[in-house]
């Protein structure tokens, strides 16, 4: 009877663990469609507005931005890059460009998952409908400026004028300035988003650089699902994940010439030749070369292909886990303001008195996201770096690095402590790959 309990729990057991693992599995058709988006080899990168990119993306893949189908929820967010592509410097501004549409879809997910919001309307109205409404007060004897004339006019007049002059006042329109408000109406309406929250698990799967009115926009697309948040989990864990489907070598995914490389950005979700899930990530930059020092130009170089280094790391950290707040401060109306103006001219008494309407459109925007992240890179190994020169003389520079259970597990055992006798063992091993000369045998490795 004992057997027979102990036989009836293994089965539930194995029950209970097939159907875990059933709910991290993805379908092929899933992972084929990923591919396919991730898949920088066999891109078109003709010319295109972001919008019909959107557009083109949304159809192809029957998608709609922000809405969740399938259990997946796209996003999008673009910029502008500051200067035109004949800056030497305009490859940083594309990488700038792409972390700014980054944190802008970025903040649009928070937003819609933590984002609270709160808004004011203020309408004011005054008038001045009296008898003596358009008169102005006789200005005080010995005023501040009559005062400042009188000390100034006991110096010569020719002096007097050229110093004025050169203080770029005109002596022969000195004049003092009234006003009053007859009618004023305001109409004011503030509106405060906020958002606090953290997200793991997006994953940008396109970006597109393109043109507009002769100046560049990126644009970027990304994907987060339960499938990519269970994946960041068992990346933040350090564990190996469940999720699995057919895919190729890495390198198969990457584009297949150097130009290809100028319209990547962020981190893609792969799926290698095993089945298993990887990271790719890549990080662009540039550098402005000195034609007249080699040298230099390749110090400034190798720098720069560490700092694409470096923003491909930062890549793969922020899908782990990244916090995000923000606060945008909306302000709009509009006011019309019924105004007598005043002018007395200093130098001979004269009033002037004209009446103004002044009517004005209020827009004002204050807004501020912040996005941080930290974590471990231990997992992460370089692809790829590159170099590429544009048409217009533009150094671009890159690395592709990525992230894999494999890397993990490699880098876990090579930093386990050795026993004596394995000291002893790897000891002799050098010795034979010394005299043997076997460390060209990639086997051996």
């Amino acid at each position: 009877m004992k057997k027979i309990l102990f036989i009836g729990s293994l089965v539930v057991a194995s029950l209970l663990y097939a159907q875990d693992i059933q709910n991290t599995q993805i379908s092929q058709q899933d992972i084929n469609t990923q591919n396919e988006m991730s898949n920088a080899s066999t891109k078109d990168i003709s010319p295109k507005s972001i919008e019909d990119f959107f557009e083109e993306f949304a159809d192809k893949f029957d998608i709609e931005y922000g809405v969740s189908k399938n259990a997946k929820t796209f996003y999008t967010g673009k910029s502008t890059v500051i200067i035109n592509d004949t800056d030497p410097q305009f490859a940083q501004a594309l990488q700038n460009a792409y972390q700014k549409a980054m944190l802008n879809l970025q903040s649009e997910f928070v937003k819609d998952a933590f984002g609270r919001i709160a808004t004011s309307k203020i309408q004011s109205y005054e008038a001045d409908n009296s008898t003596n409404a358009r008169e102005f007060e006789e200005l005080p004897k010995g005023g501040a400026i009559k005062q400042i004339l009188n000390k100034l006019s006991q110096l010569a007049g020719a002096k007097l004028d050229k110093a004025l002059n050169d203080l770029g006042i005109d002596t022969k329109s000195l004049s003092e300035d009234r006003k009053k408000t007859l009618l004023k109406q305001e109409f004011l309406s503030k509106t405060i988003t906020s958002a606090l929250g953290s997200m793991s698990g997006l994953v940008p799967v396109q970006t597109i650089v393109t043109q507009r009115r002769g100046e560049y926009d990126v644009g970027v697309i990304a994907v987060i699902s339960n499938k990519t948040r269970q994946l960041a989990k068992d990346m933040a864990l350090s564990r190996k994940s469940n999720i699995k489907g057919k895919g190729k070598a890495i390198s198969e995914y990457l584009p297949k010439d150097k130009k290809g490389f100028l319209n990547e950005y962020g981190i893609r979700l792969i799926y290698d030749e095993n089945g298993a899930p990887v990271i790719l990530s890549y990080g662009n930059w540039g550098y402005v070369a000195d034609s007249s020092n080699a040298k230099k130009t390749n110090i400034l170089e190798d720098s720069a292909k560490e700092t694409a280094l470096t923003m491909a790391d930062a890549a793969i950290v922020e899908f782990i886990n990244t916090s995000i707040s923000l606060k945008d401060e909306r302000t709009t109306g509009e006011s019309y303001e019924d105004i007598i103006k005043q002018s007395i001219n200093l130098n001979d008494n004269s009033t002037q008195v004209q009446t103004q309407n002044i009517t004005n459109i209020i827009d004002k925007v204050n807004s501020k996201i912040k996005a941080s992240a930290s974590g471990k890179i231990r997992g992460i190994r370089t692809l790829k770096k590159w170099s590429y020169t544009s048409e217009n003389g533009i150094e671009h520079v890159g690395a592709v690095r990525f992230y894999s259970y494999e890397n993990l597990a490699n880098a876990n055992e090579a930093l386990k402590p050795k026993t004596n006798t394995q000291k002893n063992e790897v000891k002799k091993s050098s010795n034979i790959q010394r005299n043997s000369n076997i460390i060209n045998d990639i086997d051996d490795f």
